[in-house]
């Protein structure tokens, strides 16, 4: 199989193993890694067959469309990211009768792959993770969904999406296959570590919303919520976390030489951001920037019959793909590996917190001013400010 830095902890070859010789294990950063039982092995071979760093996913019957949409339900874009077209097609499968796969924090704040089958379970799905998600045995169970003919939706990152595409060496006309625009993925380490420290002083924590839209979708704000639902707006150094995917100090090895990127992808639908929409091509829905847009690439001709069924509950609109790349750089760059990430985790697990945050997630001065702008002025005006910069 590929090495560990080379790896990115799809567990394709995990799941693809009949001798459950492969274990879902963690190296020592704390990223989701396959662990060998070698007296199960029987050096088949199908691990290294079905690896996409070794073997290289590609999109063969591409049919590329970009558009900007928002769900029509002002309630459900406020509960998303950006403009809920994730919580769109995800309705559309279960009104099938299907199952939709997704990244959920589990009691634990554990972010893992599970599937639902229903509408009241959308939210566990919904929202920006930053943390790697645990894949477990979800690519057996869509693939057995499949063969059992429901509708299967998967959401996950690139890398992930790579990885059940070669477990399932094959297409299917019942799945969909969803992507996102990926930055990278911190460990789970990181944020157990993150979390620990904030329970010293918040209680033990629930729910964390990295994306929280009370400001407004460009002044999100990281929200966390304790066991008795108090909620805290996350200040200074309480946001470390954040600051320290944002300087990508706390991402993977893989991350920092992405083998999934560009357009198109090896899924059928790509979701995203539509940052900067409006600042080169005109947008007449300026008003609608406020609350979120979602970019949506279409990578497959399947992905038009699901956005068919979707646009029931979006507002869509034709866009171009000079001016989708343009806010989402990490759709076709991975992002650079600082210096400080040769010993940020290494010092993470050896280091007191205190002192950890200060030697590598400090903000820097004009993030601070940026961040007191944003918790001072009141969301209307932010939201008047931004729709203004984009006359």
């Amino acid at each position: 199989m590929c090495d560990d830095l080379q790896c990115t902890g799809c567990m394709a070859c995990a799941n693809v193993c009949l001798h459950n010789a492969l274990e879902f294990s963690t190296n020592k950063e704390g990223f989701y890694r396959p662990s060998l039982v070698p007296d199960k092995c029987v050096m088949c071979g199908l691990c290294e067959r079905v690896c996409p760093v070794l073997n290289p996913i590609t999109n063969e019957r591409a049919d590329i469309q970009v558009y900007a949409a928002w769900h029509k339900d002002e309630s459900i874009r406020l509960q998303s990211s950006s403009g809920g077209a994730f919580t769109a097609l995800a309705e559309t499968v279960l009104r099938k009768k299907g199952v939709v796969f997704g990244a959920a924090f589990s009691d634990a704040m554990i972010v893992e792959h599970i599937g639902i089958t229903e509408d009241k379970d959308l939210s566990k799905l919904r929202l920006s993770k930053y943390v790697q998600s645990r894949i477990g045995e979800s690519f057996k169970k869509v693939k057995a969904y499949l063969l059992s003919g429901k509708t299967v939706m998967f959401v996950g990152t690139p890398c992930q999406i790579a990885g059940l595409k070669a477990f399932l060496h094959k297409d299917y006309d019942n799945l969909l296959l969803v992507d996102f625009i990926c930055h990278g993925v911190p460990s789970k380490d990181a944020f157990s570590f993150y979390l620990n420290w904030l329970g010293e002083k918040y209680g033990t924590i629930k729910h964390i919303n990295f994306r929280d839209k009370r400001k407004g979708w460009y002044d999100n704000l990281r929200v966390i919520k304790d066991e008795n639902g108090n909620e805290t707006v996350l200040k200074g150094n309480q946001d470390s976390y954040f600051i320290a995917f944002n300087k990508n100090n706390n991402l993977q090895e893989s991350c920092y030489n992405c083998p999934m990127l560009g357009i198109p992808r090896c899924s059928d639908i790509t979701l995203a951001d539509f940052w900067r929409i409006g600042t080169k091509i005109p947008f007449i829905h300026k008003a609608e920037i406020a609350n979120g847009i979602s970019l949506i690439v279409t990578n497959s001709p399947k992905a038009s019959y699901f956005l068919a069924d979707a646009s029931k509950d979006l507002i869509i609109e034709n866009r171009s793909i000079e001016e989708a790349l343009d806010g989402n750089s990490a759709a076709f760059r991975s992002c650079n590996r600082p210096s400080s990430r040769t010993t940020f985790y290494a010092d993470l697990y050896r280091m007191d917190y205190v002192s950890f945050i200060s030697k590598y997630m400090k903000q820097t001065c004009k993030n601070r001013v940026i961040q007191q702008v944003r918790e001072v002025l009141p969301s209307g005006l932010l939201k008047y400010l931004r729709g203004f910069t984009q006359k």
